[in-house]
Parts: structure tokens; sequence; C-alpha cells
């Protein structure tokens, strides 16, 4: 039996969070809440021009709220999701003025403060070469343009960030460990690992072990 109800799965762009998500859904018959990043169009502009990064982190939330809104409406025994809420926080600190971080902040705050939040958070570490090789397979136009320093970054962010979460235990995994062609190995590499109690805080984690 596993030890949690709501997990979510982070990491930099490209680290296989979807990938990895349906698996565990799949095969511990959990539901599944996945980033509808693709119906935010000031994304795709964002990537283009730097100065639409407010529009398109307003939007993320908005979206994000009414998506959360909606999905915890309804009863849910487990919950795998591709992304953790709070995210906004990590891209708004590297892209936005201090004064919109702020907005954004006050947004979260406003429209976030009654939406459960996940018990655990695992996060995928993948190296750059790695990252960059998954996105270029999935293809998307819009993300063609970016660049190694972005990713590079990026992962630092993802690092301070997760140093000031407190709340709840987070697992940092070697994603290059996830080996989708050995499904019955990954799952029960999971099931050992969602069977334990874990602390909070960050905690380094091999599933070769």
């Amino acid at each position: 039996m596993l030890n949690y109800k709501h997990i979510a799965i982070e990491g930099n762009i490209g680290a296989g969070k979807t990938t990895l998500s349906n698996f565990l859904a799949k095969n511990f018959n959990g539901d599944l809440l996945l980033e509808e990043f693709e119906e935010n169009e000031f994304l795709k502009d964002f990537y283009d021009n730097n100065s639409f990064a407010l529009h398109a982190e307003v939007q993320f939330v908005l979206d994000r709220s009414k998506q959360l809104f909606q999905f915890h409406s309804q009863p849910h025994n487990l919950i795998f999701s591709d992304y953790y809420p709070m995210k906004s926080l990590i891209f708004s600190k590297m892209n936005l003025s201090a004064k919109e971080f702020d907005l954004i902040n006050e947004l979260i705050n406003s429209l976030y403060k009654k939406v459960p939040k996940p018990d655990l958070l695992l996060f995928l570490n993948r190296p750059l070469d790695e990252l960059q090789k998954n996105i270029i397979s999935r293809g998307r136009l819009y993300e063609k343009e970016i660049s190694p320093d972005y990713l590079f970054t990026l992962s630092k962010a993802y690092e301070n960030f997760l140093q000031r979460i407190d709340d709840i235990p987070i697992l940092y995994i070697n994603a290059s460990e996830i080996n989708l062609e050995r499904p019955v190995w990954l799952e029960q590499s999971f099931r050992d690992l969602l069977s334990c109690n874990h602390s909070k805080g960050i905690k380094r984690i091999s599933l070769m072990k």
C-alpha cells in the first residue's frame, strides 16, 4: 500500500515529468492531473520575445487555478500530477522584474490558498544534453529556441526553489535511471519508494539500489 495519495512530479523542461506521471497513474490505478500548457498562447510568444513573460505567467496561474478547482471538486483516492502548482514562482523569479514577481506571488497566494497540496514531490534531475535531446525529439516548434544557458539557469532556479520547501518530502531522482523498457522493475522500484515514510525536505534517491 502506498503511503502517499497526492504525488507531484517536477523537473526541468524535457525531464520526463509527463511520461513518468502517465506510467505511475496507469500502473498504480491513480488519477492523472496534467499541465495544460498547450492552451497558453503567450508561452509561444514568450519563447520568441521575453517581453511576454508576464503575460505567460499570469495566464498559467489563471489556467491552473481553474483546472485545479475543477479537478479537486471531485474525490480522488490517488493523484499523480506532472506539475507542482507553485512552480510559477520559479519562472517568475527568473523572467520577471521584482514588481511583476510580487504580482504573481500575490495572485498565487489568493487563487491557490484552498488548493490541496501534494504530500510528496518527486524531482527528476537530468543532464542538460538529455534535456535538449528530449526537447528536440518531441518536436514542439515553440521550444526550438530554448538555449542550453536557459536550461542551466532554470536548473539552478529549481534547486534554489526546492531548498525553500519545508512542508513536504522531496525525492531527488536521477531521471537517467528511469528505464521504461523495464516496466515491471520500474513499477516495483516506485512501489518500494512510495511505500516508505520519507521525512520532510530533500532526499536524493537512486532507483538502482
